[in-house]
């Protein structure tokens, strides 16, 4: 492995799973409740619930450029890509949300791991820039969504902190 493939693999353990200078992903979703996801302040920003289904949405869509693949799941404008506001009653919708998001961040990672620091460098298609900065943008873009999400725990008095230990 090669140094800015490995620096890669390293952000995004970082940003999924260690709470280093911001709340990790996995510590802004702990122990939110689908009434929780469902929330929304005062009506009119995105639920926590529709933030990762944005998420899920744009860190498929990487990959499938990465890969040189058609994504199949097709978004009409990135509005569309949050989806509902989710159901306050569906603890099982929300486990299998949060589920979803897990597998797509593990795939994700894989996907790096098959990158050398060559393949980085390259345009991930014609006429588009570098698979390098194609995953500067998406971790980037996760990281200003868990900001997101922890706003809107303060907001609804369900964030605890961040669990620095």
């Amino acid at each position: 492995m090669q140094v800015v493939t490995k620096m890669f693999l390293e952000q995004l353990d970082i940003h999924c799973h260690e709470n280093e200078w911001f709340a990790s992903m996995d510590q802004a979703l702990q122990g939110v409740t689908a009434a929780e996801a469902s929330w929304t302040s005062s009506g009119i920003s995105n639920s926590i619930w529709q933030i990762v289904n944005h998420l899920i949405f744009w860190n498929e869509d990487v990959i499938h450029r990465i890969k040189g693949t058609d994504n199949p799941h097709k978004a009409e404008d990135n509005e569309a890509t949050f989806g509902s506001q989710g159901d306050p009653e569906d603890e099982s919708g929300w486990a299998k949300t949060v589920q979803r998001l897990s597998e797509v961040m593990n795939k994700l990672k894989r996907v790096i791991e098959d990158l050398n620091d060559e393949k980085l460098k390259a345009p991930y298609a014609a006429n588009s820039y570098s698979t390098e900065r194609l995953l500067s943008n998406i971790m980037m873009h996760d990281t200003y969504h868990i900001g997101q999400i922890v706003l809107l725990r303060k907001l609804q008095s369900s964030w605890d902190g961040v669990d620095w230990t």
